[in-house]
């Protein structure tokens, strides 16, 4: 049975159609750190589109995946950027080396004990652990929101969204991390209509869809996007959920 969050393969409609964050979250990234180039995880990195935006704003960055194909596929991309496949309970890399490790809409995967003190691990002392989701806004338009929804859920479950596990922060707490603050980014996304066809197939809930309800479904969500387009465009008005905790200065592991 594939599993919900085996990306491999929807690699290519992953890269293409998932989009990046806004300058903002990077500028405000930058201004937490207290020296140049600071050596930079980017765990859970997907296609690298994350890792990307980071060295283009002087981050010394490595990315990793449990994922080869999503790997191979960030490869293509900048070949100069490392990559290695790693999970996050099991990273192949000696303690206190990084300055920053980040999650962007990936830590819901891995928000878990164990993975959190290997984080923890592998981090500095005094070292940020930054995560980003990207959510729909609560004041998106309340018509297409309640639609969207309902036809996600019609194919895909009622428990198709996990990310609601980025917001736990028990794991954190447990394992020592401190200082935990969160921040929001605001930003519209405009996508065609064949595009957001293309970045539905890129997400998680498409592995619990049944192969022969896909088709179905794409033309349930194409007739949906295309009686909700602003100026024939789909608009997704998005939150970017960031929250920062720091790895104690005292900390033993």
């Amino acid at each position: 049975m594939i599993k919900q969050n085996n990306f491999g393969l929807m690699s290519k409609e992953y890269n293409s159609a998932r989009r990046g964050y806004p300058d903002e979250v990077f500028e405000y990234l930058k201004s937490l750190m207290k020296k140049d180039l600071p050596v930079t995880l980017d765990l859970g990195c997907g296609t690298g589109i994350s890792t990307r935006q980071l060295k283009q704003y002087d981050f010394d960055v490595t990315g990793a995946d449990k994922d080869s194909d999503m790997i191979n596929m960030a490869v293509k991309q900048d070949i100069n950027i490392p990559y290695i496949k790693a999970s996050a309970d099991k990273l192949p890399f000696e303690s206190n080396k990084f300055d920053l490790v980040t999650a962007f809409t990936s830590f819901h995967w891995f928000n878990n004990e164990e993975s959190l003190l290997e984080i923890k691990r592998v981090m500095k002392e005094n070292g940020i652990f930054f995560v980003a989701l990207k959510t729909n806004r609560q004041d998106e338009n309340k018509d297409f929101k309640e639609g969207y929804s309902s036809i996600l859920q019609k194919y895909a479950g009622e428990n198709f969204d996990t990310t609601k596990n980025h917001f736990k922060k028990e794991f954190l707490n447990k394992v020592g991390f401190s200082d935990i603050s969160e921040k929001s980014f605001y930003i519209d996304e405009k996508y065609t209509v064949e595009e957001a066809l293309i970045l539905l197939k890129s997400l998680s809930l498409w592995n619990l869809v049944k192969e022969d309800k896909k088709p179905e479904m794409l033309k349930e969500m194409k007739e949906f996007y295309e009686s909700h387009l602003v100026d024939g465009f789909v608009i997704r008005s998005r939150e970017i959920s960031t929250f920062i905790a720091y790895k104690k200065a005292s900390s033993k592991t």
